[in-house]
Protein backbone atom coordinates (compact mmCIF):
# COMPACT_ATOMS: atom_id res chain seq x y z
CA UNK A 1 0.00 0.00 0.00
CA UNK A 2 2.78 2.33 1.02
CA UNK A 3 4.31 1.56 -2.97
CA UNK A 4 1.17 3.00 -4.37
CA UNK A 5 0.62 5.75 -2.46
CA UNK A 6 4.47 7.24 -2.97
CA UNK A 7 3.70 6.43 -7.06
CA UNK A 8 0.72 8.67 -6.36
CA UNK A 9 1.95 11.20 -4.44
CA UNK A 10 5.16 11.35 -7.87
CA UNK A 11 2.15 11.80 -10.08
CA UNK A 12 0.34 14.56 -8.26
CA UNK A 13 3.85 16.70 -8.31
CA UNK A 14 4.53 16.19 -11.87
CA UNK A 15 0.40 17.49 -12.60
CA UNK A 16 1.12 20.47 -10.09
CA UNK A 17 4.33 21.29 -11.20
CA UNK A 18 2.90 21.54 -15.08
CA UNK A 19 -0.05 23.27 -13.55
CA UNK A 20 1.60 25.65 -11.35
CA UNK A 21 4.13 26.38 -14.04
CA UNK A 22 1.19 27.05 -16.65
CA UNK A 23 -0.47 29.73 -13.92
CA UNK A 24 2.92 30.98 -13.50
CA UNK A 25 2.77 32.37 -16.95
CA UNK A 26 -0.59 33.90 -16.52
CA UNK A 27 0.39 35.47 -13.80
CA UNK A 28 3.65 37.02 -15.23
CA UNK A 29 1.61 37.94 -18.75
CA UNK A 30 -1.05 39.60 -15.93
CA UNK A 31 1.84 41.07 -14.08
CA UNK A 32 3.67 43.14 -17.15
CA UNK A 33 -0.13 43.88 -18.26
CA UNK A 34 -0.50 45.67 -15.01
CA UNK A 35 3.39 47.15 -14.69
CA UNK A 36 3.86 48.10 -18.21
CA UNK A 37 -0.17 48.21 -20.05
CA UNK A 38 1.68 45.47 -22.68
CA UNK A 39 0.69 41.97 -23.56
CA UNK A 40 4.36 39.99 -24.19
CA UNK A 41 5.29 37.01 -23.83
CA UNK A 42 6.94 35.44 -20.38
CA UNK A 43 7.53 31.99 -20.87
CA UNK A 44 10.57 29.73 -19.85
CA UNK A 45 10.23 27.98 -23.33
CA UNK A 46 9.67 28.42 -27.02
CA UNK A 47 6.72 27.05 -27.29
CA UNK A 48 4.86 26.33 -23.97
CA UNK A 49 2.94 28.76 -21.88
CA UNK A 50 5.10 27.94 -19.02
CA UNK A 51 6.90 29.56 -16.35
CA UNK A 52 8.73 26.96 -14.34
CA UNK A 53 9.99 29.38 -11.78
CA UNK A 54 6.65 28.87 -10.53
CA UNK A 55 5.94 25.66 -10.99
CA UNK A 56 9.59 24.74 -9.20
CA UNK A 57 8.69 27.20 -6.51
CA UNK A 58 5.32 26.07 -5.97
CA UNK A 59 6.23 22.36 -5.26
CA UNK A 60 8.85 23.34 -2.27
CA UNK A 61 6.38 26.01 -0.71
CA UNK A 62 3.80 22.85 -0.82
CA UNK A 63 6.58 20.43 0.48
CA UNK A 64 8.00 22.28 3.09
CA UNK A 65 4.37 24.59 4.32
CA UNK A 66 1.05 22.61 3.93
CA UNK A 67 1.89 21.06 7.25
CA UNK A 68 1.24 24.56 8.56
CA UNK A 69 -1.64 25.65 6.95
CA UNK A 70 -3.45 28.41 8.89
CA UNK A 71 0.02 29.16 10.23
CA UNK A 72 0.64 32.69 8.43
CA UNK A 73 3.47 33.92 9.86
CA UNK A 74 5.70 30.48 9.70
CA UNK A 75 4.24 29.54 5.78
CA UNK A 76 4.61 33.57 4.64
CA UNK A 77 8.29 33.79 5.72
CA UNK A 78 9.27 30.35 4.50
CA UNK A 79 7.71 30.68 0.70
CA UNK A 80 9.85 34.23 1.04
CA UNK A 81 12.47 32.76 1.67
CA UNK A 82 11.95 29.80 -1.19
CA UNK A 83 11.12 32.11 -3.49
CA UNK A 84 14.21 34.29 -2.96
CA UNK A 85 16.43 31.25 -3.64
CA UNK A 86 14.60 29.98 -6.23
CA UNK A 87 14.65 33.04 -8.18
CA UNK A 88 18.12 34.01 -7.34
CA UNK A 89 19.57 30.45 -8.08
CA UNK A 90 17.80 30.33 -11.30
CA UNK A 91 19.05 33.88 -12.34
CA UNK A 92 22.85 33.07 -11.66
CA UNK A 93 22.63 29.69 -13.58
CA UNK A 94 20.64 30.84 -16.30
CA UNK A 95 23.38 33.98 -16.76
CA UNK A 96 26.05 31.18 -16.44
CA UNK A 97 24.95 28.99 -18.89
CA UNK A 98 23.73 31.37 -21.95
CA UNK A 99 25.09 34.87 -21.00
CA UNK A 100 22.02 36.11 -20.97
CA UNK A 101 19.49 37.58 -18.42
CA UNK A 102 15.73 38.20 -18.15
CA UNK A 103 15.11 40.02 -15.15
CA UNK A 104 17.25 42.50 -13.12
CA UNK A 105 16.18 44.34 -9.85
CA UNK A 106 19.68 46.19 -9.51
CA UNK A 107 17.57 49.46 -9.70
CA UNK A 108 15.09 48.05 -6.49
CA UNK A 109 16.15 49.16 -2.39
CA UNK A 110 17.36 45.99 -0.71
CA UNK A 111 18.42 43.84 -4.20
CA UNK A 112 20.92 40.95 -4.00
CA UNK A 113 23.11 41.32 -6.98
CA UNK A 114 19.97 42.46 -8.92
CA UNK A 115 18.77 39.06 -9.09
CA UNK A 116 16.16 39.62 -6.31
CA UNK A 117 15.09 41.74 -4.23
CA UNK A 118 12.93 42.46 -0.87
CA UNK A 119 10.15 43.24 -2.78
CA UNK A 120 9.89 40.20 -4.75
CA UNK A 121 10.78 38.36 -1.95
CA UNK A 122 7.63 39.55 0.12
CA UNK A 123 5.26 38.65 -3.27
CA UNK A 124 6.88 34.96 -2.89
CA UNK A 125 5.12 34.94 0.83
CA UNK A 126 2.03 36.69 -0.81
CA UNK A 127 1.92 33.82 -3.28
CA UNK A 128 2.91 31.17 -0.59
CA UNK A 129 -0.11 32.23 1.74
CA UNK A 130 -2.60 32.04 -1.59
CA UNK A 131 -1.07 29.04 -2.42
CA UNK A 132 -1.31 27.29 0.78
CA UNK A 133 -4.49 28.53 1.97
CA UNK A 134 -6.89 29.06 -0.65
CA UNK A 135 -5.51 27.77 -4.16
CA UNK A 136 -3.85 24.34 -3.83
CA UNK A 137 -7.03 23.03 -1.51
CA UNK A 138 -9.31 24.10 -4.43
CA UNK A 139 -6.55 22.96 -7.04
CA UNK A 140 -6.37 19.18 -4.62
CA UNK A 141 -10.06 19.00 -4.95
CA UNK A 142 -10.43 19.54 -8.89
CA UNK A 143 -7.88 16.71 -9.29
CA UNK A 144 -9.62 14.21 -7.38
CA UNK A 145 -12.84 14.75 -8.97
CA UNK A 146 -10.92 14.40 -12.03
CA UNK A 147 -9.27 10.93 -10.64
CA UNK A 148 -12.89 9.58 -10.41
CA UNK A 149 -13.89 10.24 -13.73
CA UNK A 150 -10.99 9.67 -15.85
CA UNK A 151 -9.27 6.25 -15.94
CA UNK A 152 -5.64 6.75 -13.66
CA UNK A 153 -3.87 5.18 -16.98
CA UNK A 154 -5.31 7.81 -19.25
CA UNK A 155 -4.20 10.47 -16.57
CA UNK A 156 -0.40 9.17 -16.10
CA UNK A 157 -0.30 8.99 -20.23
CA UNK A 158 -1.33 12.47 -20.68
CA UNK A 159 0.90 13.74 -17.47
CA UNK A 160 4.03 12.03 -19.20
CA UNK A 161 2.74 13.21 -22.97
CA UNK A 162 3.02 17.04 -21.28
CA UNK A 163 6.12 16.26 -19.70
CA UNK A 164 7.72 14.73 -22.17
CA UNK A 165 6.70 18.08 -24.46
CA UNK A 166 8.00 19.62 -21.82
CA UNK A 167 11.37 18.52 -21.56
CA UNK A 168 11.57 18.48 -25.58
CA UNK A 169 10.67 21.85 -25.30
CA UNK A 170 13.37 22.84 -22.67
CA UNK A 171 16.08 20.63 -24.95
CA UNK A 172 15.38 22.99 -28.31
CA UNK A 173 15.05 26.23 -26.09
CA UNK A 174 19.01 25.57 -24.64
CA UNK A 175 20.15 24.89 -28.11
CA UNK A 176 18.29 27.79 -29.06
CA UNK A 177 19.38 30.43 -26.69
CA UNK A 178 23.03 29.03 -26.82
CA UNK A 179 22.97 29.27 -30.71
CA UNK A 180 20.99 32.91 -30.37
CA UNK A 181 23.55 33.90 -28.19
CA UNK A 182 26.40 32.61 -30.56
CA UNK A 183 24.65 34.97 -33.13
CA UNK A 184 24.14 38.15 -31.35
CA UNK A 185 28.37 37.97 -31.02
CA UNK A 186 28.72 37.30 -34.50
CA UNK A 187 26.39 39.90 -35.54
CA UNK A 188 28.25 42.27 -33.42
CA UNK A 189 31.72 41.73 -33.73
CA UNK A 190 31.69 41.57 -29.84
CA UNK A 191 35.25 41.55 -28.30
CA UNK A 192 34.51 38.60 -25.60
CA UNK A 193 37.35 36.95 -23.67
CA UNK A 194 37.97 33.07 -25.06
CA UNK A 195 35.88 31.87 -21.96
CA UNK A 196 33.11 34.00 -23.22
CA UNK A 197 32.98 33.37 -26.59
CA UNK A 198 29.53 30.85 -27.47
CA UNK A 199 30.44 27.07 -28.11
CA UNK A 200 27.33 25.90 -29.56
CA UNK A 201 25.28 27.76 -33.39
CA UNK A 202 23.24 26.05 -34.87
CA UNK A 203 21.41 28.10 -38.36
CA UNK A 204 17.92 27.70 -37.82
CA UNK A 205 14.91 30.18 -38.48
CA UNK A 206 13.29 29.24 -35.11
CA UNK A 207 16.56 30.66 -33.43
CA UNK A 208 16.46 33.96 -34.96
CA UNK A 209 16.42 37.58 -33.71
CA UNK A 210 12.45 38.15 -34.07
CA UNK A 211 11.55 34.39 -33.09
CA UNK A 212 13.55 35.19 -29.64
CA UNK A 213 12.84 38.42 -28.92
CA UNK A 214 9.24 38.06 -29.51
CA UNK A 215 9.61 35.14 -26.72
CA UNK A 216 11.89 36.94 -24.66
CA UNK A 217 11.50 40.88 -25.48
CA UNK A 218 12.85 41.26 -22.00
CA UNK A 219 16.21 39.26 -22.44
CA UNK A 220 19.88 41.01 -21.63
CA UNK A 221 23.30 40.04 -22.38
CA UNK A 222 24.83 39.12 -18.78
CA UNK A 223 28.47 38.37 -16.89
CA UNK A 224 30.20 40.34 -19.91
CA UNK A 225 31.74 43.80 -20.33
CA UNK A 226 28.09 44.09 -22.00
CA UNK A 227 26.49 43.43 -19.48
CA UNK A 228 22.62 44.72 -19.32
CA UNK A 229 22.47 45.60 -22.52
CA UNK A 230 19.00 44.91 -23.95
CA UNK A 231 19.02 42.42 -27.29
CA UNK A 232 16.19 44.60 -28.82
CA UNK A 233 18.36 47.99 -28.78
CA UNK A 234 21.46 45.84 -30.85
CA UNK A 235 19.04 44.95 -33.79
CA UNK A 236 17.02 48.40 -33.39
CA UNK A 237 14.36 47.74 -35.76
CA UNK A 238 11.13 49.25 -35.44
CA UNK A 239 9.44 45.66 -34.95
CA UNK A 240 7.29 45.30 -31.68
CA UNK A 241 7.86 42.45 -29.94
CA UNK A 242 4.05 43.01 -27.51
CA UNK A 243 0.77 44.05 -27.83
CA UNK A 244 0.11 47.82 -26.27
CA UNK A 245 -3.35 47.49 -24.26
CA UNK A 246 -2.88 50.95 -22.50
CA UNK A 247 -0.52 53.84 -22.11
CA UNK A 248 1.63 53.69 -18.33
CA UNK A 249 2.63 57.05 -17.28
Amino acid sequence: MEKVKERRSYWEDISYFIFYSFMGCVLETGFGLLTKGVIESRQSFLWGPFCIIYGIGAILILWSCQKWKGKLFQIFLVSSCIGTIVEFSMSYFCEIIFHFKWWDYSNMKFNLAGRTCLYFSMMWGILGLLLINFVHPLVSEILKLIKNYVNMTILKVSIALILGFLILDASVSYVGLKSFYAKVVRDFDMDLKTKEYPTVYVENPLFQEDTMLFIYPNMQIAGTKYNNTYIDSLYRNKKMYYVKIFAKE
